[in-house]
């Protein structure tokens, strides 16, 4: 588990939201002791926060945005082979292992609610995190 501290959202409007989402994601993994706690948004590499902006932005339009937990971890996984990850028992980033690299049902609850988070999350950063009053 990591125990790096959480990082503060800078950059583009896009780019904080993704921050936020994906360090929040992390505290909410730690709090329940997840078995994965990724590291922190700065150590993560190049590609991996490309794809994550995009999917962020994908979120960020009530249009196109993930409703099911499911659905989100297939997009997951589908973007993660992309990157050249495989499945592995045991996490390992400079292999590009993942043991979460399953269908949905076969994931431990820790990881399957960790979906549901991201899509919540994903809703807050669209509401609240704005360059305008959303009180208008």
């Amino acid at each position: 588990m990591s125990n790096d501290p959480i990082e503060w959202p800078t950059g583009t409007l896009l780019e904080r939201q993704a921050i936020f989402v994906y360090e929040v994601a992390r505290l909410q993994a730690a709090a329940i002791n997840a078995p994965i706690v990724p590291e922190p948004w700065s150590q993560r590499d190049e590609k991996f926060r490309a794809q994550f902006l995009e999917i962020t932005a994908k979120q960020m339009d009530e249009a196109t945005a993930f409703e099911d937990p499911e659905e989100a971890h297939d997009s997951w996984w589908d973007a993660y082979k992309a990157l050249g990850w495989t499945y592995a028992p045991v996490r390992d980033v400079a292999k590009k292992e993942h043991p979460d690299m399953v269908p949905f049902n076969k994931l431990g609850w820790e990881e399957r609610i960790k979906d549901q988070v991201w899509i919540w999350l994903n809703t807050i950063a669209r509401v609240t995190i704005t360059e305008e009053s959303p009180y208008l």
